[in-house]
């Protein structure tokens, strides 16, 4: 399960989201992709947050596969690890 945040009327509200087996994995996967590349880098998940400008859990999150990143969030990691958007996928191999 994922939980999300949406912003209404001042107010963070929690929802729930289940997950199919199929997008759980592809989390997982993403996630593990993204741990490679920072850790082939020789950052930790501090480092890549700062460089990466999101959130202070936001890194450890994807990496476990708990977060679905959003595009600026892809974008933004990307850069910090100073590689295309498409590595981050690059773990259907």
């Amino acid at each position: 399960m994922v939980f999300l945040f949406g912003f209404r009327n001042g107010q963070f509200a929690a929802m729930q989201k289940d997950l199919t087996k199929e997008e759980e994995q592809f989390l997982m996967k993403f996630g593990a992709q993204i741990r490679h590349l920072r850790k082939e880098k020789g950052m930790t998940q501090a480092d890549l947050v700062y460089e990466a400008k999101v959130h202070g859990n936001m890194i450890g999150r994807i990496e476990r596969g708990e977060r679905a990143a959003n595009l600026l969030q892809l974008q933004k990691i990307a850069k910090a690890l100073e590689v295309g958007i498409e590595e981050l996928f690059e773990f259907g191999k």
